[in-house]
């Protein structure tokens, strides 16, 4: 049985993260999707061999494991080390340095790259279609004011409001239903403040 919760704590395992084609792998596999290496670079661009490389430091890095071989044993599948991913380097104390803040400014830098990435491709791909017959993407800035606790209790809403249309809690979807990315960004607007 796999856990609930993988949590980064290490650096080298963030770092090991931030990989573009690795980001794009990591989405597919802990959304429970089993897959081998030449599939796993067919979504990510890369060479089968290349992504075996990334497979094997996302493995060291305990993010991924093998999955039991498929067929006549020659095709070995990659799967999730656990339910859901979590990144949680020290804030503070020893372990909180310089290359901690690196590793997680490239992790949030290549992760938006690919949510921009995909957002675009989406508004492209829309764009040569008549109105009202793409797929759609939503994409929505707002400012709220909030307090430490209200905070807490958005991201609890929306968590829940995403919930029930996971892969992972879908065992039947409807036929016509569509794989999206969802990312939710609440920052302060001065963190200095």
């Amino acid at each position: 049985m796999e856990p609930d919760e993988v949590v980064l704590s290490d650096v080298s395992a963030v770092r090991a993260l931030a990989h573009p084609a690795r980001l794009i792998v990591i989405d597919a596999l802990y959304d429970g999707q089993v897959l081998t290496a030449t599939e796993c670079a067919e979504r990510a661009g890369v060479t089968p061999s290349a992504m075996s490389y990334h497979l094997r430091a996302l493995e060291k890095a305990g993010l991924v494991l093998r999955a039991e071989p498929r067929g006549d044993g020659r095709e070995r599948p990659w799967k999730r080390a656990g339910a859901n991913l979590k990144v949680d380097l020290p804030r503070s104390g020893p372990d909180a340095n310089a290359a901690g803040v690196a590793a997680a400014e490239l992790l949030v830098v290549n992760a938006l790259d690919l949510d921009r990435e995909r957002l675009l491709a989406s508004i492209r791909a829309d764009a040569k279609l008549p109105k009202g017959e793409g797929l759609g993407s939503q994409y929505a800035r707002d400012t709220v004011l909030l307090t430490k606790a209200e905070l807490a209790q958005v991201a609890a809403a929306l968590d829940a409001a995403l919930a029930p249309y996971r892969r992972t809690n879908r065992e039947a979807p409807p036929e016509d239903a569509v794989s999206f990315s969802a990312t939710v960004l609440i920052v302060p607007d001065n963190p200095h403040a």
